[in-house]
């Protein structure tokens, strides 16, 4: 998926550690979710994850897709700057 001018890998995910209420660490299925600068997926800018019952409601593309676009909305200005930083060097 692109967005904002990013690639964005999304793959599901079986074994993703979260703490419930009784502060035990469960493995819940989810999905993974990869932003790159671009389709090379040569700079990859940052990896992170949404659980089911955790960050999605249910286990679904449309769910974990608007929570990436959700998520990448709030990092847009870091993941710029990372960019940028990049291709200074």
């Amino acid at each position: 998926m692109k967005y904002r001018g990013f690639f964005v890998k999304i793959t599901p995910d079986e074994y993703l550690p979260r703490e419930n209420e009784d502060g035990e660490i469960v493995a819940c299925e989810g999905f993974r979710i990869e932003v790159f600068a671009d389709e090379s997926e040569k700079v990859e800018i940052d990896i992170f994850s949404a659980a089911v019952d955790f960050e999605l409601v249910k286990n679904s593309i449309n769910e974990v897709e608007q929570f990436a676009k959700d998520y990448i909305d709030c990092e847009e200005k870091e993941y710029q700057r990372m960019l940028d930083e990049f291709n200074e060097n």
